[in-house]
């Protein structure tokens, strides 16, 4: 299938590293203000801005796997002293109860929404947007809330993954796909035996479709040895970095923990498709590389048979499905009327009903419906898993 691609960069694309060694809000604020000043950014007054951190997971600052809220904190401020208003918005890895909207309390990011008057936005409470013509991801859906705003800031925290490599600027974008549309994506790719090299190509249609103006990454603590979850290990890295360009952004970050940017699969793609130039950098700020040589996670190899059966069906558990109560229906309409991929329809009876070899599993149908008639149902399995994840806190 043909990559989507942009015309190849000419010239050098701008990354500012600064030293950050604390979460100190003054301290974050200074260095995301001298990155910005390194990149000459610049916004006008009165546009609408949407900041876009990682919130995997119900998790807390201190675990180092979701975006620190001192980073959202210095963003708000910033763009509030340029006179913007400030959305925060995201949608977790996979289906907790409470959702991404908990998440964003865990994370610290509700705190900072209220100090600054920012509008706070789970993805699954959006309408969602149905872009065609990409090269792997065709159709593909995200949350419209990335269009109606004037600038996506997007805010990742620098980690390791299991199945990236390195997840940064670039794979943060994925949460723009809502609910366990993502778990669904991944599916159709999954029994390739070069998934794991394959899965930086769709991951590369997203970035695009999305195509973020801005990307700051808190790299002040990141993640080492294994994540993306809260798996892993805290590391000191002490940077926060900017850039226009998320995929230069990355292959600087991948330099700044001593990974060749080429073994991770979405830089490699990025720089494939013409987005960003190895050699195209103009780096700015604190320059030493690397300050931390981070340790990837060993690439497992691929299971067949029946363990690869057991390992398919165990991801499937991740998705949960959403099912609608006949007592508690008003037939509004809403969910038949706002579901994106047309899964809900009317029967004969008049009763909405969901296809669900139509449905993308995005969890939106339930926030919705005004009178509570969707909920979200999930496996035996999938009760076991969640039990673990929340008495391990990952």
């Amino acid at each position: 299938m043909p990559e989507k691609r942009k015309k190849p960069v000419t010239g050098k694309q701008m990354v500012s590293l600064r030293r950050c060694t604390s979460y100190d809000p003054d301290r974050v604020y200074e260095a995301v203000t001298r990155s910005l000043a390194d990149i000459t950014f610049k916004i006008p007054a009165g546009s609408r801005v949407l900041l876009k951190p990682n919130i995997i997971a119900q998790n807390t600052p201190e675990q180092a796997a979701t975006t620190h809220p001192a980073v959202i904190d210095a963003l708000c401020r910033w763009f509030s002293d340029h006179g913007c208003s400030v959305s925060i918005g995201d949608s977790s890895a996979f289906y907790q109860g409470g959702c991404t909207r908990a998440g964003l309390e865990t994370s610290g990011m509700r705190a900072v929404a209220e100090k600054y008057g920012a509008r706070l936005v789970p993805f699954e409470t959006t309408l969602l947007k149905k872009i065609t013509g990409m090269a792997y991801l065709d159709p593909l859906y995200i949350t419209s809330e990335v269009f109606e705003n004037d600038l996506v800031v997007n805010v990742p925290k620098l980690k390791v993954h299991r199945l990236a490599r390195v997840t940064g600027a670039i794979k943060n974008m994925y949460g723009c796909v809502v609910g366990g549309t993502k778990q669904i994506y991944h599916t159709r790719y999954q029994g390739r035996p070069d998934y794991k090299e394959f899965w930086g190509k769709p991951l590369v249609d997203v970035y695009q479709a999305v195509s973020p103006g801005l990307t700051v990454m808190d790299a002040v603590v990141g993640l080492d040895r294994d994540g993306p979850a809260a798996t892993g290990d805290p590391r000191l890295t002490g940077h926060i970095l900017a850039s226009r360009s998320g995929p230069a952004l990355d292959i600087a970050a991948c330099r700044l923990i001593g990974v060749d940017p080429v073994r991770v699969p979405a830089v490699r793609e990025a720089v494939d498709r013409g987005l960003a130039s190895e050699k195209g950098l103009d780096l700015a700020g604190d320059l030493p590389f690397p300050v931390a040589r981070y340790t990837i996670p060993p690439d497992e190899k691929p299971k067949k048979g029946f363990w690869k059966k057991i390992d398919d069906y165990a991801f499937q558990q991740f998705i949960v499905e959403p099912r609608i109560s006949r007592d508690r229906c008003t037939r509004c309409g809403d969910c038949v009327n706002q579901c994106a991929a047309g899964a809900i329809a009317y029967n004969k009876k008049g009763d909405p009903v969901i296809d669900y070899s139509r449905c993308i599993y995005c969890y939106c149908c339930e926030e919705y419906c005004a009178p509570g008639a969707v909920s979200l149902h999930g496996s035996v399995a999938n009760h076991v898993i969640r039990g673990i994840r929340a008495i391990k806190k990952i």
